[in-house]
């Protein structure tokens, strides 16, 4: 092999170095480049994982292995990058004699940080008695995961009083006989069906021992500290009988590297969409929020959590029967949680219980699983749309950013011809200054409101309703003074009192705005059907 006179290798004998293999088994037995996580990670080509890293592979960003960082090397050392040299070539063949040095991964290294910077936010909660935790784990076919999961589990918990129960779902890998051989307070259910993940955690729950039980994914990888921050949050708040965690996305080699080491879970709030309708659980952080920014290292009240990391009163959990088997792996979590808050329990997110989810492996979007998710949304707006369309528009109009941290929008309709558009104007600036979201539609043949809009006021009756493209529980409400037809709306308003009809009804006495939103308030909580 040639060098020239900086060290970079001679271009004209790159290509035959790989031909001739001059320095493939010096490579292969560096330790540096991993076969196998190669081929796992990368599906795209077929044969010699080596060879086809140093001859097409390097160009096309791929990583060697977890242990050699390319970008780091060729940062480190300009000179290599600017010859187009492959720098994991350029370190066994030549840089490791020159004393030249270089990092694992990015992945690994960012993961490190993260588990070491956790540490400084940890409370180490101290007990006058552990309170006995029952950790339950559904499993189908999740060997690897398992490994993950219970590799250092003992120590990663700093918390010594629990029991662990699986339920396997019918595994023809070799999970049990795993799970089976760990030096861990397990026990093991072996059905011999795939039942649900609502059944499964019933059918342990019926079997627990715990005061407490935690519902855990076999798809987590802990942190240290996490089970000693769930309970401590638990008993030193004595409102709460739910806590979840903080959940980070892993490291992605693939299309999903975007959302690599981002918050995957920091506690639930609700978002609008109109197919189908109208809410939908969503992550409460902005992913692109830092892990540690500092309203995720607290611990704060929430709608609901995951139950992928859930940790939950036993009592509470068999006075509301567990969770709902009506759904199959999905939303049965956020129905639990809905049933805590109707029951006038409180849950909270633990911002410093850490853990990272690998959800995108335990997950199969395939036609079924669409079926399946379509299902389980019918089934959960059938039962809970009521409550959370009530919730999100008293939420909205009280600006308390729990169920949503969206503004209410309100679309105003009238006819361009009107004689309207002052008071419309003032009461716009009004809803502004409340940090109301407003929209005016004077065309009416407009028929497209969104699925954000909550209120339609509507200032005429010839707006087509029948066609209008917005979420089913929008309000509609019509501002009429006895000459407007109002068979379409839900609530009528008016400057003087005329109950044309029985609907419910706002009476403007004297300002517009306050008394619209304090009459609609009381409409809103006086079982109003939407």
């Amino acid at each position: 092999m040639d060098f020239d006179f900086a060290g970079k290798f001679s271009s004209s004998n790159f290509k035959s170095s790989i031909k001739n293999h001059k320095f493939y088994n010096e490579i292969n037995n560096s330790g540096l480049f991993d076969s196998e996580f190669y081929k796992k990670t990368y599906d795209d080509f077929s044969g010699d994982a080596l060879k086809h890293y140093l001859t097409k592979g390097h160009l096309e960003g791929k990583l060697p292995s977890l242990d050699f960082d390319p970008d780091f090397y060729l940062k480190a050392y300009p000179d290599v990058d600017q010859a187009g040299i492959n720098p994991l070539l350029h370190y066994v063949a030549y840089g490791k004699n020159e004393g030249k040095f270089y990092q694992q991964s990015y992945s690994i290294r960012r993961k490190e940080e993260i588990c070491e910077t956790n540490l400084a936010f940890l409370s180490n909660y101290e007990f006058d008695e552990e309170p006995l935790v029952s950790i339950i784990v559904l499993n189908r076919n999740g060997l690897n995961h398992l490994k993950r999961l219970f590799k250092d589990f003992d120590v990663k918990t700093n918390y010594s009083n629990y029991e662990i129960i699986v339920v396997d779902n019918a595994s023809s890998d070799e999970s049990v006989s795993y799970l089976k051989s760990l030096d861990l307070p397990i026990r093991v259910i072996e059905n011999e069906v795939n039942v649900s993940f609502s059944k499964g955690n019933n059918d342990a729950a019926k079997i627990a021992n715990g005061e407490y039980l935690l519902l855990l994914n076999n798809d987590i990888e802990p942190t240290y500290g996490w089970l000693n921050e769930m309970v401590g949050a638990m008993l030193y708040n004595d409102d709460v009988v739910s806590v979840g965690a903080k959940l980070i996305f892993p490291y992605y080699f693939n299309a999903n590297r975007d959302s690599s080491y981002t918050i995957q879970h920091s506690g639930d709030i609700f978002s609008e969409r109109m197919y189908p309708c109208c809410l939908y659980a969503v992550n409460k952080s902005n992913s692109k929020l830092d892990i540690f920014d500092s309203s995720l290292t607290k611990n704060n009240y929430c709608v609901s959590v995951t139950g992928a990391v859930n940790l939950i009163d036993k009592k509470v959990y068999d006075e509301l029967s567990g969770l709902d088997e009506n759904y199959f792996y999905g939303l049965e979590d956020v129905d639990f949680c809905l049933k805590l808050r109707e029951k006038g329990y409180c849950i909270l997110f633990a911002g410093n219980a850490v853990l990272f989810h690998h959800e995108s492996s335990t997950r199969v979007k395939s036609e079924s699983y669409f079926e399946n998710d379509k299902n389980n949304y019918s089934f959960f707006w059938n039962k809970w749309g009521q409550y959370l369309s009530k919730n999100l528009l008293l939420d909205k109009i009280e600006s308390k950013k729990f169920f949503t941290e969206k503004n209410l929008k309100i679309t105003i309709i009238d006819d361009e011809n009107s004689n309207n558009g002052d008071l419309i104007s003032e009461i716009s600036q009004k809803f502004n200054d409340l940090d109301y979201t407003v929209e005016v539609i004077t065309n009416i043949k407009n028929n497209y409101i969104g699925n954000s809009s909550d209120i339609l006021l509507s200032f005429t009756d010839n707006y087509d309703l029948d066609n209008i493209i917005a979420r089913r529980d929008i309000l509609k409400i019509i501002v009429n003074n006895g000459d407007l037809n109002t068979e379409k709306y839900d609530i009528t308003l008016s400057f003087d009192n005329i109950k044309s009809d029985d609907r419910p009804q706002i009476v403007i006495k004297d300002d517009f705005v306050a008394d619209f939103l304090e009459q609609l308030q009381t409409i809103v909580m006086d079982d109003y059907e939407f």
